[in-house]
């Protein structure tokens, strides 16, 4: 073990003397020297060593040529015993360096391809929509790209885990979006009543595409839509009734007074989470569905100041966010500073300064003046 420690020991020296070197070819020998103890030996390096290593790669990567850089990306694509820094270094450089990385390579995760679709080339994004196994997250970040070219390249790859809520929104784009409806009916996944919906506004050619490539009959797609309009209609007069209710219910309270945050903190207990959002909303005096939107869509500093403006105790804001988000299914979990953050919100605003700004966030939205 000592032998090994030594060994490792002399080659970081002899890395430390590299670093001085100021020309080209020994930027370049640098470079490479580096690259190749992080291949060969990351397993014995500290983490702090592994960074600091990867942070003198990237200063360095201009420095090198490409195809040095090209080189080392195509042999590390495949390999699951190198450093993960190296890998996401090598993921965000040009994309002819990238490509390989990014259609292969098994160690990035969902976050660092979000990471690189948000801020990196259509071509970054293209080379990930090849990758085998996408996970439903990251096939719903490449289609939030707009991008044509890049949600038919995702269509098209057949491994690309498309949940149905993201395919049913593609379907309803295709009405106007002619490029992905193809690609769209040629996915086996795609569910018989989505294709029933696109079998109405396709061509005749696509159509003949929907009839054989999913087994269906064009008495099949009738009776598919007319169900749909059976069950949409169904829930609407459901969805009516029920605000019907809730809005009689909430104006009663509120006329009587007895409208507050105890009512709301009872709601959300026995699980009526949109009758606790249409008091909410009714307290603060804004629209329900921008309310929900402050809710659920702002992070934890701002139901903290929704929740100061209608005087909700400070104690049951962690309350209010964990049950809201678990009826919808959302993440729950807040770290320290974001709770520091969120109760530093309750103890420097006052009531009315947290109403303006509620009403402000509501001008913004709705692009009119509330009063």
């Amino acid at each position: 073990m000592a032998s090994v420690n030594n060994t490792l020991d002399g080659e970081v020296t002899g890395l430390i003397k590299l670093a001085h070197e100021k020309s080209i070819s020994g930027r370049s020998e640098l470079f490479e020297s580096i690259a190749d103890l992080l291949e060969r030996r990351h397993d014995d390096l500290s983490g702090k060593e592994v960074s600091l290593m990867t942070e003198i790669l990237g200063t360095l990567f201009h420095h090198v040529e490409m195809e040095v850089r090209k080189k080392l990306a195509e042999r590390l694509a495949t390999r699951m015993d190198t450093s993960v820094d190296l890998i996401i270094l090598l993921a965000n450089d040009e994309i002819e360096v990238a490509r390989p990385v990014l259609m292969l390579s098994k160690l990035l995760d969902d976050k660092n391809l979000i990471k690189i679709i948000r801020h990196k080339t259509i071509q970054h994004q293209l080379s990930i929509t090849a990758r085998k196994h996408l996970s439903s997250g990251v096939c719903r970040e490449l289609i939030t790209t707009g991008n044509d070219r890049v949600v038919v390249s995702l269509l098209s790859n057949k491994d690309a885990n498309i949940d149905n809520e993201t395919l049913a929104g593609l379907v309803e784009q295709s009405r106007n979006r002619e490029e992905i409806q193809a690609p769209l009916i040629n996915r086996e996944d795609l569910p018989r009543e989505l294709c029933a919906q696109m079998y109405q506004w396709v061509s005749d050619s696509l159509k003949e595409i929907i009839l054989d490539t999913h087994s269906m009959s064009v008495e099949d797609i009738n009776d598919i839509v007319s169900g749909t309009l059976r069950e949409i209609e169904t829930e609407d007069e459901k969805r009516a009734g029920l605000l019907s209710a809730e809005e009689n219910l909430i104006e009663k309270l509120s006329k009587a007074g007895k409208l507050g945050p105890a009512f709301l903190m009872k709601s959300l207990s026995q699980g009526q989470v949109s009758l606790f959002e249409a008091g909410f909303a009714k307290l603060a005096n804004i629209p329900k569905d921008i309310m929900s939107s402050i809710l659920y869509d702002r992070g934890s500093e701002a139901l903290a100041i929704a929740c100061r403006a209608i005087n909700i105790d400070r104690s049951v804001f962690l309350t209010i966010y964990r049950m809201t988000r678990e009826a919808r299914d959302m993440e729950t979990k807040l770290s320290q500073e974001e709770i520091d953050r969120a109760y530093d919100r309750f103890n420097n605003m006052e009531p009315r300064r947290a109403q303006l700004t509620l009403h402000s966030w509501v001008q913004d939205a709705s692009k009119s003046p509330l009063f």
